[in-house]
């Protein structure tokens, strides 16, 4: 978690170099946000700490609650043959290795959400709180904004990602973080845990997608709403929070979701088999992209001769069903509850900054009272 709050005070620092001053340097952060919080305000750096902090602890809950159906998702994407379905491999995995199976690499997974949520969301909010202060912000302005967060997140958070995939495998089973660590890293090198970079790079349009298309539909019914009753503040209740989350992701994952299935492959170690010209397959080590699509797109248990074009295309999709289950309904929940917890996380610091800074964002208490918090 140190390592993902220096790559995002990295981010941070470099884009405020580009920004101008509005977020300028980590030190100048603290500071900002410190006196901020004493003074009840909301700068852009304290706005940006509330959403990354809600996000995080939304993404985390869904994450947990979620965790059996990531697992069977899991299992269909590295899986080439058989008629695999997500209840159906849910019922698998408990007959064979019990109910805590299916929670395999949970921490491991729980931890990447939380940390990938948090640099997502401060990166994204504050890159939006600073757009707005010197433009008007478009669509495409909104999924500039979404990509530029998205690749900050994927550059620190790409190990957790490639462990928890790992995790969620059967070979796994009964080892901790440390000991798959350990192991990834005496079989395949340091290099492994970035496994597929370039697709992860690639599929960042994927939470630029969903995030666009949530703050977009948000704002156009809360709009309705204000028009309706201008004298109270319009808000999103939790339904409707849930359902525009749900709806955003699964227009983002269907999108994206060939995609994110080879990379799913490329992580776990599973490397596809190709189609051979005399109606077999061979297979595949390291290979470029359109070789690797070519030999996800092929069911392993079937001549290659009998699969036409568009049973290929339906196959490239193989566990969509699993993926759309849990990213919506993961993506619903996280956008229900940071709507609900952003105001507690925000009254929370604000309490917090009570106790121990004072106005003007000096510390009142300990050794370094009396000096600014950012020295």
């Amino acid at each position: 978690l140190c390592f993902v709050c220096l790559c995002v005070f990295c981010v941070h620092e470099s884009v405020g170099r580009i920004a101008g001053s509005v977020l300028e340097t980590p030190d100048l952060l603290l500071h900002e946000v410190s006196v901020a919080m004493a003074a009840g305000q909301e700068s852009p750096a304290f706005f940006a700490l509330v959403q990354a902090s809600a996000g995080a602890a939304g993404g985390v809950f869904a994450s947990f609650v979620l965790q059996p159906v990531e697992v069977a998702k899991t299992r269909i994407q590295i899986s080439t043959s058989g008629d695999l379905t997500t209840f159906g491999t849910l019922r698998d995995i408990a007959e064979k290795e019990g109910l805590l199976g299916l929670f395999n690499g949970w921490f491991a997974k729980c931890t990447e959400t939380g940390a990938k949520n948090f640099a997502y969301f401060y990166i994204y909010d504050g890159l939006n709180a600073a757009a707005k202060q010197r433009f008007a912000i478009t669509t495409v302005v909104k999924l500039l904004l979404g990509y530029i967060a998205g690749v900050g997140n994927t550059l620190a958070n790409m190990p957790l990602e490639v462990l928890a995939t790992k995790m969620q495998l059967e070979s796994s089973k009964g080892l901790g973080v440390a000991a798959v660590l350990r192991r990834l890293l005496e079989e395949e090198g340091f290099a492994a845990l970035y496994t597929g970079l370039g697709y992860n790079i690639v599929l960042c349009i994927n939470p630029a997608i969903q995030n666009t298309t949530f703050d977009k539909l948000k704002e156009a019914i809360l709009k309705v709403m204000s028009q309706k009753s201008p004298s109270s503040l319009a808000s999103l209740t939790p339904i409707q929070a849930f359902t525009l989350g749900a709806f955003a992701k699964a227009i983002a994952t269907f999108v994206t979701f060939p995609l994110v299935r080879l990379k799913t492959i490329l992580q776990a170690g599973k490397f596809p088999a190709a189609p051979t010209g005399k109606g077999g397959h061979s297979q595949l080590q390291r290979s470029g992209s359109v070789e690797l699509f070519r030999a996800i797109s092929v069911r392993e248990d079937r001549p290659p001769a009998e699969q036409g074009l568009l049973r290929r295309l339906m196959e490239l999709y193989r566990g969509v069903g699993s993926a759309l289950l849990k990213s919506t309904l993961q993506a619903a929940l996280l956008y229900m509850m940071k709507d609900q917890i952003e105001s507690t996380v925000a009254k929370a610091f604000k309490l917090t900054s009570k106790v121990f800074f004072r106005r003007s964002g000096r510390l009142k208490l300990g050794s370094f009272s009396g000096r600014p918090l950012a020295s």
